[in-house]
């Protein structure tokens, strides 16, 4: 008997709760469906577990999500004496039961929990580990994924995600757990041993308000001032957990109510996202709705002073900020490589040379897949600047790297390309909150010289050169279909681009192996990275394209991204 049957027959004799039971009856008969969902358990590793919600091994439920939990509180068993964590939960479906389901394992098996009592941002987590001076944390959540996804993501006591080393000793005390087996209840601690199940304290949330106004700066403070008085704001939490967290640090800028606009129809908490099927303000058509509703709250859309300057989106775990600008009549969508560059020309400018740093003294952080363009910007000011893996764990543990040394005052900022961003140390992943006040007082600033953000980056692209950067990504639906992605890379190793790519002419070739990552630079000063998503079932393609004009730049990378797209996607999934 095939793996896959083996543990589809262990599933199938378990006693299931009736959805998940109604759902295995209903593809059973279906060798494929079986195949995908009890292929082997969903994987974890250094960015935890994420994947569609359903019954079976390669799935998010409340069985694959207690196998990781015993394996979580061994390794916490084993490393402290008496251990507590902090548990938090976004607006997706199952998010705040499977929330109390990792609570109430961790707490029989004598860990103590704070749980959040209503859904609350991922960077707010992470500042509550440290608040709190605890030992880690879990965060219930699948970001910016549909309405199928969920997810679980494991903390430590720095506040980072954990790193490589903490994730493979997890995965192996949760391998050798097996929750169908008879005596599985009878491992619990006993009644005396429990551990406690408490919530949140108020006081954390005042104390993260307060972190978010000593970190945000506000030089130029006097043409910095005259704007926010002026500046209209449109606002969407996308159903997530913004909601309750960006306006109230918008207030704290000084922003009036009249002057904030909330889009109605995406303001509840409701995992289904019903007005936004694909929750991410990475992409333009995330802001539909909200021009929308600016359309039918202004009834003429021609009239310019009822018309928000800037619309911002959080996803629904808020660590991510989308952002579009009303520029010449119409929004702009800006990507995170364009704000990211924005924030960090405005941070350089209104802070690193009031510093009177030493060249190099400050650092910034960014990915490998992330805009060079940062690197000029840092060049004139000073500031050095530091390429890393993908995923913002790799980060923070540059973070953390500086404090060990004595040195955390260096660090400046840090973004990716996936419209993260993060200043300050007060928390360690990347957070949406914080990147809203950024886009406020940036366009702030500009509208009291009459200019936007999109004519800022006009004067970065005339001053550095200019760039158009895409990333677009190859999706697949199967487990099976992993091994093809990595092959499609190997394929990229072997000279695939270098021997199909007759209009642009490849230069070199540096790849990372050990993450089986692509990267070809050309001639031109185009670069082009391949990479397979950590998390999720797509290849992901990255294009940065050089240009004497903005034009030219953007039809350099629409041949490029073409080009790419003609190679890999070869309709196999």
């Amino acid at each position: 008997m095939e793996k896959y049957l083996k543990e589809y027959a262990l599933w199938d004799k378990a006693i299931l709760p009736l959805d998940l039971r109604e759902e295995l009856n209903l593809i059973k008969e279906d060798k494929g469906e079986l195949k995908d969902r009890f292929c082997k358990y969903i994987s974890f590793g250094t960015s935890g577990m994420r994947g569609r919600m359903g019954v079976g091994s390669n799935r998010i439920n409340s069985f694959t999500l207690t196998k990781a939990t015993l394996g979580v509180s061994r390794y916490l068993r084993d490393k402290y004496e008496e251990a507590t964590l902090v548990i938090g939960y976004d607006t997706r479906i199952n998010s705040k039961e499977y929330a109390e389901i990792v609570a109430k394992v961790l707490s029989d098996r004598g860990i103590n929990v704070f749980l959040f009592s209503e859904p609350t941002p991922v960077p707010v987590v992470s500042f509550t580990i440290r608040n709190l001076s605890l030992n880690g944390g879990i965060m219930i959540t699948a970001s910016h994924n549909t309405k199928e996804y969920n997810g679980y993501k494991v903390y430590d006591h720095y506040g980072n995600q954990i790193d490589e080393t903490k994730a493979l000793i997890i995965e192996n005390l949760i391998n050798v757990e097996n929750i169908f087996e008879e005596n599985y209840e009878d491992k619990k601690i006993s009644p005396d041993n429990k551990g406690f199940i408490r919530n949140v304290p108020k006081s954390v949330n005042t104390a993260y308000f307060a972190a978010l106004k000593d970190n945000i700066i506000k030089f130029n403070s006097g043409l910095t001032e005259e704007g926010l008085r002026k500046l209209k704001i449109c606002y969407t939490p996308l159903n997530g957990t913004g909601r309750n967290f960006v306006p109230i640090a918008l207030r704290n800028l000084g922003i009036s109510d009249d002057n904030l606009f909330i889009v109605k129809r995406q303001w509840n908490s409701d995992g289904s996202f019903p007005t936004c099927p694909s929750p991410n303000p990475e992409n333009s058509q995330v802001f539909s709705e909200s021009i929308k509703y600016i359309r039918e709250e202004s009834k003429d859309g021609s009239l310019p002073d009822l018309i928000p300057h800037i619309i911002i989106a959080t996803d629904p775990d808020c660590d991510r900020m989308g952002l579009q600008v009303f520029h010449e009549g119409e929004y702009v969508h800006l990507n995170g490589n364009q704000v990211g560059s924005l924030m960090f020309d405005y941070i350089c400018r209104n802070q690193v040379v009031n510093l009177n740093a030493k060249a190099g003294e400050k650092l910034a952080f960014k990915s490998h897949v992330t805009t060079p363009l940062v690197e000029s910007i840092g060049d004139k000011y000073g500031v050095k600047v530091r390429s890393v893996f993908t995923g913002f764990k790799n980060i923070a543990y540059e973070m953390e790297q500086l404090n060990k040394r004595g040195q955390g005052d260096r660090f400046l900022f840090a973004f990716e390309e996936s419209i993260g961003y993060l200043y300050g140390d007060y928390t360690r992943d990347k957070d949406g909150v914080m990147a809203a006040q950024f886009a406020v007082l940036m366009a702030g600033e500009l509208l009291s010289k009459g200019k936007t953000l999109v004519d800022r980056l006009e004067e970065i692209f005339q001053e550095y050169g200019y760039l158009e950067t895409i990333t677009n990504a190859i999706i697949y639906k199967k487990e099976e279909d992993r091994e093809t992605m990595n092959n499609l890379v190997k394929d990229l190793f072997g000279g695939l681009l270098r021997n199909n790519s007759k209009e642009f002419i490849l230069r070199s070739e540096s790849c990372y192996e050990e993450k089986n990552m692509y990267i070809g630079d050309f001639e031109e000063g185009h670069r082009v990275i391949v990479r397979p998503s950590g998390t999720e079932l797509k290849l992901k393609i990255y294009i940065f394209a050089k240009g004497d004009s903005l034009a030219e730049a953007i039809d350099s990378a629409a041949k490029l991204s073409n080009l790419m797209r003609k190679l890999l996607d070869r309709g196999e999934r």
